[in-house]
């Protein structure tokens, strides 16, 4: 799927990844530092950010997510630095779909 994500540049630094030919057209953020680059959200992991991510940028990245739901975390299996909030850890150890004691315990 070598045409999934659009890229959008924002500023020389900065750019949006999204997923425009899913139903919830997630967004990712890449922003582009002197010594490494953070990227918000992975996205579904329909296809890999990761090849993306690496034609806009050879800085090392951190992954940085904003919440635990799958439309964020689906390419975290392609990224080894990475992020979460400590009260939302443990569902990244849980398969998908989340069990609803899991979900009700959020």
């Amino acid at each position: 799927m070598e045409d999934w994500f659009t890229v959008e540049k924002i500023d020389r630094n900065t750019f949006a990844i999204s997923e425009y030919k899913h139903w919830e057209e997630t967004h990712c953020y890449l922003l582009c530092g002197e010594q490494y680059a953070i990227l918000i959200d992975t996205g579904l992991g329909v296809s890999n950010i990761l090849k993306v991510v690496g034609e806009l940028t050879k800085l090392p990245i951190k992954v940085v997510t904003t919440h635990i739901h799958w439309d964020h975390i689906g390419g975290h299996k392609w990224f080894s630095d990475i992020s979460v909030y400590e009260s939302e850890r443990e569902w990244l150890s849980v398969k998908f779909p989340l069990p609803l004691q899991v979900v009700k315990t959020i």
